[in-house]
């Protein structure tokens, strides 16, 4: 038997779990075995191959693979590039601990080219 099949053995196993969850949570479970799948053959290249183990190292890859694409999304959002002078900035370097009171400029720290302005916190 492969480790792919074993892997869907396995998440038949785990269906009398599955059954009980709410439609979100089995969408996610059956995502979360369908990932597993998807890796079973690295998982075979092991030396015995834990099923377990590949089950779980499977699902964190896609994770983190997914988690590495929304920081990526992310970035540029959190960046602002000075218009006069080309230089990149990190918006939350500007907030480290500080509480917004009335609103702030946010100024190019090679420049003085504002940036952006944050509004007051409500």
């Amino acid at each position: 038997m492969s480790l792919e099949q074993l892997v869907e053995a396995y998440g038949l196993e785990w269906d009398c779990f599955a059954e009980e969850l709410e439609e979100l949570d089995r969408e996610a479970f059956d995502a979360l075995m369908h990932r597993a799948k998807q890796h079973a053959a690295a998982g075979s290249k092991i030396e015995n191959p834990n099923l377990f183990e590949s089950v779980v190292m499977s699902i964190l890859v896609e994770h983190q693979r997914e988690l590495s694409s929304l920081q990526e999304q992310l970035d540029p959002v959190k960046k602002k590039t000075c218009p006069r002078c080309s230089s990149t900035h990190r918006i939350e370097e500007f907030f480290k601990g500080e509480t917004v009171e009335e609103g702030v400029g946010i100024l190019c720290s090679h420049c003085q080219e504002a940036l952006c302005f944050v509004n007051k916190k409500n």
